[in-house]
Formats: structure tokens, sequence, C-alpha cells
């Protein structure tokens, strides 16, 4: 009886831990992403940074990803973080070499922001579900001096993700694209603003450091000199009138 009731009992712990992930569960392939501000400025010799965010909820494999500028402007350098290199993988028992930027891991959805966040990793808002861990890539660019303010470029990362298979060859690929607009603008904050009328001229509204001012009209120094000019007349005429008076006393 005691034989039994230990069996009984083995048993019923067995079936309480909880099962392994089954190799032949279906593949589930996660390539989610997030983008930071599409909309960039930088001064003419400076650098701007991009961020693009990746993560992986709803996946079972781990999603592997290469990055590569697909369009920018000629004279303007472009560089990604991290960037391309070597990664070993073992597959199966086999030992498989990829080269990407970066992998992620499949994660968990969290109800809570993280407190602390393993190095390499980042925390990530996931909208209307919550938090997770994902990893960050950065894309540099950088504008030469001779960059004219004003200018605008358009710049186009090229992102591939991949997954792999049993022998540790690539077995499904997912491409997606992500856009920046990198605008030159002046390194001084100083900002000025001159309305210029149909004949050419300035107009008598002046914006300077966001202060509206009244600018000086063209006519302003011919009416300053006319008013001098009449102070000048009277001053005289009063000194006449005053020496008859003393003449006819």
């Amino acid at each position: 009886m005691k034989k039994i009731c230990l069996f009984v009992l083995a048993a019923l712990l067995l079936l309480a831990l909880p099962l392994p992930a089954s190799a032949d569960e279906p593949a589930k392939y996660n390539f989610a992403s997030a983008q930071g501000d599409k909309n960039l400025k930088v001064t003419p010799g400076g650098e701007v940074k991009g961020d693009i965010y990746f993560y992986n909820i709803d996946g079972n494999r781990i999603t592997h990803i290469t990055l590569e500028v697909g369009q920018a402007p000629s004279g303007w350098e472009i560089t990604i973080e991290p960037p391309l290199s070597e990664t070993q993988v073992m597959v199966n028992s086999i030992l498989v070499t990829v080269t990407e930027n970066l992998y992620v891991e499949p994660g968990e959805l969290l109800s809570e922001e993280p407190q602390t966040v393993p190095e390499g990793m980042i925390s990530i808002t996931v909208p209307g579900r919550g938090y997770t861990l994902g990893k960050l890539a950065q894309v540099m660019v950088s504008v030469p001096e001779s960059a004219a303010l004003g200018t605008t470029g358009e710049i186009t990362i090229a992102a591939e993700a991949t997954w792999l298979g049993q022998t540790g060859a690539a077995a499904v690929k997912q491409a997606r694209d992500f856009d920046f607009t990198v605008t030159v603008v002046s390194e001084s904050a100083e900002f000025t603003e001159v309305i210029i009328d149909e004949n050419g001229v300035e107009d008598e509204t002046v914006s300077t450091n966001g202060v509206a001012q009244a600018a000086a009209p063209r006519w302003w120094p011919a009416l300053v000199g006319g008013a001098a000019a009449a102070v000048i007349v009277g001053v005289a005429v009063s000194r006449r009138r005053a020496a008859k008076r003393r003449a006819l006393r």
C-alpha cells in the first residue's frame, strides 16, 4: 500500500511541474520594431542620431537583424550602431556563424516598466499592451561644413530580419525600411524675419528672436531732418520778434 501511495504522489508531482517547450512547437516569427523621431535637425558640419528599437514578444525564435543604408544624400556620412559583426550560434548542435548588426531573443510582455535593465538592452513601451525589453540601433548622420542652411536630406535604413532553420541556414526572411528626414539648420539661436514688399523694399515689420518690432521707414531720416529745420526756423523768428520789441521800447 505504501508503494502505491508513493507512486501516486510521484505521478501527481510530475503533473504539477511545468512542461518544457516542445521542439516540435510551431515556429512563431516576430519582427517587432519602433522608431524614434523621424524628423531630425543638424547644423553644418554637425552630427545627429536617429533611433530604431527592436523587440520580440510574440515569437519563439531568435530574430537576427541586419541594417544597411538604402538611401542618403551625396557627401553625407551615415553610420549604424551596432555595426555589422559575426555572431556564433549553435543550432541543433551545429555551429553557425551569422553576420548581423544585432539579434533579439524572445521576451515577455510586462505590465510595469522594469526598474532594472540588463546591459545591452533597453526598456520599450508597447502601446496599448505594456512594456518589454529590446535592443536599440542608432543611425548617425554627419553632414559636411558646406551643407547649405535649409537643405533637407532623405535617409532610408533597410532592415532585414532572418530566422534560422533546422540546419542553421536562413529559413525565413522579412524586410522593412525606416525613413528619416534631416534638415540643416543654423547653429545660432537668433532668428530674424523681414517682409519684402513687391518693390523689393523691406516692410515695416521685423521679427527678431520671436519679438515683433517696428522697422524704421525709409522716410524717417527726412522726417527727422524736416522737424529739425522747422525748430531752427522757429527759433530764428522768435529772436527777431524779441529784438523788434526791444527797439520799440
